[in-house]
């Protein structure tokens, strides 16, 4: 029996792009009209509000909630590191910012997408690994 997959848009992995929530510096690992992954090294706490801040984009700001959060460990030459991985639900938008908030999602989505179509050519249409 197949599993319902929760996620109501397409996610799109990134470069580990170097974004705040709230307070605390993390960097996506994936994007979605929806929401988003983010990995970070403080808690946060599931079903908090929180704000998405992307810095390097002029201080981009999208409200939004906290759905998960699980701490993971990341394994290097360094030795062990804990993280958290949290998902993120972009809360609504008011109608007066939404032209600029899809506007901005899609851009960044659409570069995504054109970077996936890259390496999927530069490896005769196969994912890397």
């Amino acid at each position: 029996m197949a599993v319902k997959d929760r996620r109501r848009s397409e996610r799109y992995p990134t470069a580990s792009i170097p974004v705040q929530l709230s307070d605390i510096n993390g960097e996506l690992t994936d994007l979605s009209m929806t929401g988003a992954a983010v990995v970070h090294r403080s808690p946060v706490t599931p079903g908090s509000p929180c704000t998405l801040i992307f810095p390097s984009h002029g201080g981009f700001y999208i409200p939004c909630q906290v759905l998960r959060s699980v701490v993971q460990v990341r394994r290097s030459g360094a030795g062990p590191e804990y993280v958290f991985r949290s998902a993120i639900e972009f809360a609504p938008i008011p109608s007066e910012q939404q032209s600029s908030f899809y506007e901005f999602l899609q851009i960044q989505i659409d570069k995504l997408h054109a970077r996936r179509l890259e390496v999927e050519r530069e490896h005769g249409g196969r994912e890397p690994g």
